[in-house]
């Protein structure tokens, strides 16, 4: 599967877009499938994600998107894969990837 180094910044949101196709390189119907990332840390599960086609996503892509409050607890070097799973026999791992943490400057937004 493709590596990914996922760039983000410490309490903020974060996105990104995933592109399957099939073994004849046409965009992959996704309706029958479902996703999931995990991210770890050696062994221990530190967030779950459900990843799913966006209304704008085309046919073939999902976004992946983070919390700003899931973000808050990824240290560098955490590591992520996304799967697929047909519900019947079919797992297929389509991306694997890094965390790399980038520390927030301004904080969180305030309210008055």
């Amino acid at each position: 599967p493709p590596q990914i180094l996922w760039t983000i910044v410490r309490g903020d949101s974060a996105v990104f877009k995933v592109y399957v196709t099939d073994d004849a390189k046409a965009a992959l119907d996704l309706s029958a499938w479902t996703i999931d990332l995990e991210i770890r840390r050696g062994a221990d599960l530190i967030v779950a994600l459900e990843p799913a086609p966006a209304v704008d996503d085309g046919l073939g892509y999902f976004t992946v998107s983070l919390l700003p409050e899931q973000s808050e607890i990824l240290q560098t070097e955490d590591i992520f894969d996304i799967q697929l799973f047909d519900g019947l026999t079919t797992v297929w791992t389509v991306a694997q990837g890094s965390i790399s943490m980038i520390e927030d400057v301004t904080g969180a937004p305030t309210t008055s």
